[in-house]
């Protein structure tokens, strides 16, 4: 267990794509050939490939499988099998494993008892994850695209070599279901999941064209990229202005109220015991007023702890590299949809049953900070806004 927190390998077999440094075998070093397959299996991903075609596609192309080329290169095998073929099973765990983030997550699994040699899995909290351990095959920011990808209901059927576009996104406004879709002839459109394969009572049909959605879905992200723009350049006068931020002077105004506010209930908690040896106040007016006070400076105590928090981070404001302003301007010049801009900027699609959409962006949250930040620092300095 100390090998494992100190960040050193202790599997009897280094993973696909990674081999044992000859130097030292608790340390992987990246294996260029087998790493190259690795990074093709997620750009199969995120182009929208079904796992089951990626299985067909890496056979039908002659790539060995881990077994396979383990063998062929002399490597020793955690498998004694003789089938050459990849399997779901193993495509699956290419895609999952953090190890190709050069993170080290082991202790996954364990032996049940010396008595019983039966494997079971551990719970996740108790395993030993140590970042940086190694070089990184796959970069963080597409290892958690795939992951949010697999996340999705993404089924498809067995001889289908793609997912398509919308796969996994698509919700019923009324009955919360999975909106799917049917194929007429060359067109496609898409309809209540409910509605289409349990029971037409339960719900109505929510059809919308193909065409129509993507249009729908390119305009609203469209419209994204061009408010996340307009943030970007507001941001940019704000924090150039030569004023300090109205909204810190917000804070510190909010943060000596209440700070005058805890002392005063302080001073009329204090006082109590004496009011009450005094015989002003029974026992029970003593106790009950004493609860009272102590609620009320709990109270006071906890918004002051927000409102501190929230100064401090205000300090460091709001920049034109925030995660969610990139995340949407690096598609300013968009001109179709993809699963990779979908996945990265869309939470899910909600489809009513008059054909209209809405959708809803990641980011939400933070993108309404940068709103209120906008707003406060305009409100008072009216020039910043443009």
């Amino acid at each position: 267990d100390y090998k494992r927190r100190n960040g050193q390998y202790i599997g009897s077999f280094a993973p696909y794509g990674y081999l044992k440094d000859p130097k030292d075998k608790h340390q992987l070093i990246v294996d260029p050939d087998a790493a190259e397959i690795v990074k093709l299996i997620y750009d199969l991903c995120l182009q929208g490939m079904a796992r089951r075609a990626m299985v067909y596609y890496l056979n039908d192309h002659g790539i060995p499988s881990p077994t396979t080329y383990r063998r062929e290169k002399g490597l020793p095998a955690s498998s004694t099998s003789d089938n050459p073929l990849w399997g779901d099973k193993i495509v699956t765990l290419i895609l999952t494993n953090p190890i190709y983030t050069g993170d080290l997550v082991q202790g996954r699994r364990r032996v049940k008892s010396y008595k019983v040699h039966q494997i079971e899995q551990v719970p996740e909290e108790e395993w030993v994850r140590v970042s940086d351990t190694h070089e990184a095959i796959i970069d963080r920011e597409t290892f958690e695209k795939v992951q949010a990808l697999l996340k999705r209901d993404t089924r498809t059927a067995p001889r289908k070599k793609e997912l398509h576009l919308f796969s996994g996104f698509l919700r019923c406004a009324d009955c919360g279901k999975s909106v799917t879709r049917s194929q007429s002839g060359q067109s496609y459109r898409y309809l209540c999941s409910t509605y289409k394969n349990r029971s037409r009572t339960a719900c109505t049909m929510h059809a919308i064209k193909h065409e129509r959605l993507e249009a729908a879905v390119l305009f609203a992200v469209r419209q994204q990229v061009h408010l996340a723009v307009s943030y970007s350049e507001i941001i940019s006068r704000i924090n150039s202005a030569p004023v300090k931020k109205s909204q810190s002077f917000r804070l510190d105004d909010l943060i000596a109220a209440k700070e005058r506010e805890l002392a005063k209930v302080t001073r009329y908690k204090q006082s109590l015991y004496q009011d009450w040896k005094d015989g002003e106040i029974t026992q029970q007016d003593y106790r009950d007023m004493k609860a009272d006070y102590e609620r009320q400076a709990a109270s006071l105590s906890d918004i002051l702890t927000r409102l501190t928090a929230e100064r401090a981070e205000l300090a460091n404001g709001v920049d034109n590299e925030y995660p969610a302003l990139v995340a949407f301007m690096k598609y300013q010049n968009i001109e179709t949809l993809n699963r990779e801009i979908l996945i990265e900027l869309v939470d899910h699609i909600k489809v009513y049953e008059n054909g209209n959409i809405s959708v809803k962006f990641k980011f939400s949250d933070e993108l309404r900070r940068i709103a209120e930040y906008i707003e406060i620092n305009t409100t008072q300095n009216p020039a910043v806004a443009g």
